[in-house]
């Protein structure tokens, strides 16, 4: 083993240092950021869970590497980590989360039986403890009872317990995670752990060591490394940086890079665009791009919605100190399945992030990101955060569609004469999505009925909508996303495709649509140059 770095040497983090943001060691994203989806998610779902894992550990492990299941419910730990499980268990199911999911639970049930039309002043009196000062019940135009949250509010109160954040840090040697969905994080050889709220700044100073050196000590002292995790802590320094040498692009232009998944940096004279961050920690074989491979300076981060795969985290949180603004869907008020995103962001310490809507544009030097709709895709459920964008820069007009779909075509119309004719179109075709109870089943408070929750579905375009989403905006080339299928992303997608996926026979239709009207269309993998 090599020797630490002394205090003085100037290091610079690893090309490959691996960040994962946790909250309550589990792997953070906006439902368990956000206070009540937190706490129903962490009383409904992880806290049965792992006593399902104490009660038959062999099972749980055995199943969560079955490729069939890969996506199930099940924790992928050894049996030296039990005594780690029954007590996050415990503390989980002692603190204040199962009481805020009950005191929701209660609410929504009584307001369902209760309302009726008429005035509602009378239901503020049975409003559980926990929810009190917090919530406003409101009639839509139906008269249908529901619960606003107000959300700011409870990133203020109790209920938002950054002692409950830490980070773990560790050099990504391949693509092999446990499911993050359902899989605690525990201290493990090659890892080091600091609890610290996830806006600490600490965060932006470790990985600014990736371009500008700092001294060994410094980093030591700012992440109260241990002398038992000091050889582990130096092993991701490297006296020599490791960003791309190509990685900025000096002067006029426009170079377009597919980071895989939905990610697309967009380059063009003084301004990067960045659309849904999700990058890979290990640095491959020259199949993929990855961080050393980002400019220094991304100008506007563009999140389309906030689905885990979208709204990366730890892709964000390593790539902060270095990005100018933040772009994120607006939110509809108060609603629990609608957390806002930038309260989430803000909450996590990102200074610059601004919500949008359709219509809305922000101008560039030599164009301009026009917000567009964004159709389905959540399970018919009531979500407003969710939009693509248009990026008009280097001549060129690009269409981020995420997983848009064309349910009505007439929407694209509308689209278009926003914004024109298209150049590139990047869609995404996971037309058979999970479930509506896989991502969203913590946040109701009645069984779902199972047959309802496989007829709606987390799902994109298929061949027929993706064709209509080009005909309509007039594309003149068409990418489709990997959809999750990249090694990089199987840890959080917990994708399994063969030849015979219903997705990639659609894909497959979609191109030979697409060619028998001479647009180019190809499928995106990996890495990229497109422009």
């Amino acid at each position: 083993m090599n020797q630490p770095f002394a205090s003085h040497d100037l290091v610079h983090a690893r090309p490959n240092l691996a960040l994962e943001p946790l909250i309550h060691r589990y792997y953070a994203w906006l439902n368990l950021v956000s206070p009540v989806p937190a706490a129903m998610n962490f009383a409904k779902l992880h806290v049965p869970l792992l006593r399902s894992f104490l009660d038959a550990p062999a099972l749980h492990r055995r199943s969560a590497r079955d490729p069939k299941l890969r996506g199930g419910m099940f924790v992928d730990l050894e049996d030296d980590q039990l005594d780690g499980v029954s007590d996050l268990a415990t503390r989980l199911a002692d603190g204040p989360m199962p009481e805020l999911s009950a005191a929701m639970d209660e609410l929504t049930v009584n307001l369902e039986k209760l309302a009726d039309g008429f005035d509602l002043t009378p239901r503020y009196g049975e409003i559980p403890p926990a929810l009190r000062g917090y919530v406003e019940l409101v009639y839509d135009l139906n008269d249908h009872a529901r619960i606003r949250l107000a959300e700011r509010m409870l990133y203020r109160s109790r209920h938002f317990d950054e002692t409950a954040h830490s980070v773990d840090l560790s050099l990504a040697t391949g693509d092999e995670r446990p499911f993050a969905m359902t899989t605690p994080r525990f201290p493990g050889n090659g890892h080091v752990q600091a609890t610290m709220p996830l806006r600490d700044p600490r965060i932006d100073l470790l990985f600014s060591t990736m371009t500008t050196a700092r001294p060994f000590g410094e980093l030591r002292e700012a992440f109260d490394v241990s002398d038992a995790d000091l050889a582990t802590f130096s092993g991701l320094f490297s006296a020599e940086p490791g960003g791309s040498p190509d990685r900025n692009l000096d002067g006029p232009g426009l170079r377009v890079r597919y980071f895989g998944h939905a990610c697309v940096v967009v380059q063009s004279g003084p301004v990067t665009v960045m659309t849904d961050p999700f990058l890979s920690d290990a640095l491959g074989d020259g199949d993929r791009y990855a961080y050393a491979d980002l400019p220094d300076v991304i100008d506007y981060v563009l999140i389309t919605h906030g689905h885990q795969d979208h709204l990366e985290l730890a892709s964000l949180l390593k790539l902060r100190h270095r990005i100018g603004t933040v772009v994120v869907p607006k939110t509809a008020a108060g609603a629990l399945q609608d957390p806002s995103l930038r309260l989430c962001l803000e909450a996590l310490g990102f200074p610059n992030v601004v919500d949008v809507e359709p219509g809305e544009t922000i101008e560039l030097p030599d164009g301009q990101i026009v917000v567009c709709p964004f159709v389905g895709e959540h399970c018919d459920l009531d979500i407003a955060a969710k939009v693509t964008y248009s990026v008009r820069t280097g001549g060129k007009n690009l269409y981020f569609g995420a997983d848009n779909r064309c349910v009505d075509p007439a929407l694209f119309g509308h689209i278009h004469d926003m914004i024109g004719d298209v150049d590139m179109a990047f869609l995404g075709m996971e037309c058979d999505g999970a479930p509506l109870s896989w991502m969203y089943g913590p946040l109701f408070s009645r069984r779902i009925d199972q047959k309802m929750s496989r007829s709606r579905k987390l799902n994109g375009s298929d061949a027929v909508e993706a064709m209509g989403i080009v005909r309509r905006l007039r594309a003149r080339q068409a990418y489709v996303y990997a959809m999750g299928r990249e090694p990089w992303l199987v840890f959080v997608m917990a994708t399994n495709y063969t030849d015979e996926s219903y997705q990639l026979k659609q894909m497959a239709e979609f191109f030979q649509r697409c060619a028998d009207v001479g647009v180019p269309a190809r499928e995106l993998y990996g890495r990229a140059d497109l422009a």
